[in-house]
């Protein structure tokens, strides 16, 4: 590549991000659980009174998006949601749910480290203090 594309930082931050979720997707793939839904699992698991809202603010992702992942999880039997009020529900991890997470949670343990087995340490919080900035700026912009 030698055109624009390949200084766009949307770009190498994407080509990146596809590239983990890919690698990432495989190794989830034997735990039937896909890595946006193990996401938002460990979200309802270490966050208090979780929301669709809440999570989606948490992800950046949209609330329809994040309504199809909680009905899969709940259709797989790993959360429940129980109504806060008429508009809110709350949404808690089942002890299936949670035995998932267990499972897979060395495999994602030891994935995420070889992320960043590449990088020193001091490279590493540059390399997230730097995709924060990003992440902040394009926020600005909304």
């Amino acid at each position: 590549m030698s055109y624009e594309l390949e200084r766009s930082i949307g770009f190498k931050i994407n080509q990146t991000a596809n590239k983990i979720n890919n690698k990432y997707t495989q190794i989830l793939q034997s735990y039937n659980i896909a890595p946006e839904q193990r996401a938002v699992l460990e979200i309802i698991k270490y966050e208090s009174d979780v929301t669709q809202t809440k999570i989606a603010t948490i992800l950046g992702k949209d609330k329809t998006t994040i309504c199809r992942t909680l009905n899969a999880l709940e259709n797989k039997g790993f959360i429940k949601k129980s109504q806060k009020d008429k508009r809110t529900n709350l949404i808690e991890i089942t002890p299936e749910g949670d035995d998932i997470l267990e499972k897979c949670s060395l495999c994602v343990k030891d994935f995420r480290q070889s992320l960043s087995s590449k990088l020193k340490e001091k490279e590493l919080e540059e390399l997230i203090l730097l995709l924060e900035k990003v992440a902040l700026s394009v926020g600005e912009d909304s």
